[in-house]
């Protein structure tokens, strides 16, 4: 039986897509009554979804006075990337050898709707296909224990993510830096693979600051 998709849930997903399309980036605030005239949605669930956005760490809820988005602390990014450092650098060992080549034509293709994204200013759908291509080389590698971490770790740097990359000279830059982490990865080069990944993360980190 297909589980049945609550208000509660449709509330949550709702918000946090506009907290990650960045829809509350000029005043970092929102509140309730806003959020129920936008979503045409009761009280009820927004309330209960809040909460839950609250406890994932994405808005402080502040009693008679609204919802704050909650951007990342420094140390709080410092430690989201020095995470995906460990994480990827040492998934990708792995995954070198393990690349097919449908694996190269679907990350190209990511790589040319990033560059569509570029053109047409869509930074929202730039970010997803960024997250979108890390999270590929971690599919074929298959630990499932980075993969949560690492959905995780994507959804909380998302909001920063999407305030960086608003310039269209960051985004040519990072479809450039994955272009140069597939060549090393079609040569078979670890040492190489290894070091364009390690440098392209820490560039986003830098960025961010």
């Amino acid at each position: 039986m297909k589980k049945r998709t609550t208000l509660n849930e449709i509330a949550y997903h709702k918000i946090k897509e506009k907290i990650m399309k960045g829809d509350f980036i000029e005043e970092n605030y929102t509140s309730q009554n806003q959020l129920v005239e936008e979503l045409e949605m009761s009280r009820t669930p927004i309330v209960a979804a809040l909460q839950r956005l609250q406890n994932e760490g994405f808005v402080k809820v502040i009693s008679n006075q609204g919802i704050a988005i909650q951007e990342l602390s420094i140390k709080e990014i410092n430690d989201f990337f020095d995470a995906r450092i460990a994480i990827e650098t040492f998934s990708i060992r792995n995954t070198i050898d393990m690349l097919k080549e449908n694996d190269f034509s679907t990350l190209y293709e990511m790589v040319n709707e990033q560059k569509q994204c570029c053109e047409n200013d869509d930074f929202f759908s730039f970010v997803q296909l960024d997250a979108d291509f890390h999270y590929y080389l971690l599919e074929v590698e298959g630990n499932s224990l980075f993969l949560q971490t690492m959905s995780t770790i994507s959804e909380r740097l998302f909001y920063n993510s999407t305030c960086f990359l608003k310039k269209k000279q960051n985004m040519m830059k990072f479809i450039q830096e994955h272009i140069d982490i597939l060549e090393a990865l079609k040569q078979k080069n670890h040492h190489l693979a290894v070091h364009e990944l390690e440098e392209h993360i820490r560039g986003g980190k830098i960025h961010l600051f």
